[in-house]
This record gives C-alpha cells, structure tokens and sequence, in this order.
C-alpha cells in the first residue's frame, strides 16, 4: 500500500515535469511559426547561426536543432561569445522581449528535465521502478 507522501511526491514532481515540458514545447512551437525570421535576422553574423541554418531545411527536427542551439547561445552567452559561436554585437543588440522569451522557454525546459530526474531517483528509491 502506498502511503500519502509517496502519492504527494508523485504529483508534485510529475506535475512540474508535464507542466514545464508543456510551456517549453507550446514555447518553442510559438518561437518556430511566429518569431523564426526575426532570431535569425538579428542573429546574422553568429558563426554558430550561420552553421546551423541550412538545417532549417529538414523540416521541423531541423528547426528544433536550430532552436535547441540558439537557445544554449542565449542562456549561456559567455560561453557561446568566448567559443566564438554567438557575435557579441548580436548578442547586445538583441530585442529584450524575446531574449527573456527565449530564456524563460529553455528554463522550463532545464526545470521539467530536472523534475523529471528527481521523480524517477525518487521512484527508484520507493521501489515502484525496479
């Protein structure tokens, strides 16, 4: 018999996880119809934006490569900018508004996954995965 904090735990991080991945992906879905053509206008000169955007090409896992890629240059900038993958102009002339959208999508996403993690090491510890 399960006991009530098994049940809470269960909810708690299966709720944080479906509902951070729902928000990354409706997040990424809007980023891909509506503002595709505005990241990559001000993303021009990006060496890494330039490598990857003949994979736009392939269709929606192509896209989602891309996002997946602009969305680690923009999260962590120090890094993409020292590795040479994001231009540090584009980077500060990059619009607020999406730059926090953007953020705020791939933190859910690091979140969800992160939740995820927690909810099976604590399934495993319960012993309902074996």
């Amino acid at each position: 018999m399960t006991k009530d904090d098994e049940v809470w735990f269960v909810l708690t991080f299966g709720g944080l996880f479906f509902g951070l991945s729902f928000i990354s992906v409706v997040g990424q879905v809007y980023l891909y119809f509506f503002q595709m053509r505005k990241i990559l206008s001000c993303l021009s000169s990006s060496r890494g934006v330039l490598m990857r955007k003949s994979s736009l090409s392939r269709g929606l896992f192509g896209a989602y490569l891309m996002f997946v890629c602009v969305g680690s240059y923009l999260v962590l900038p120090s890094w993409a900018i020292r590795g040479g993958s994001l231009d540090e102009s584009d980077y500060l002339n990059f619009p607020c508004g999406l730059l926090c959208a953007i953020r705020f999508f791939y933190l859910a996403a690091l979140g969800g996954g992160i939740a995820m993690i927690i909810l099976l090491i604590g399934c495993k510890y319960m012993g309902w995965i074996e």
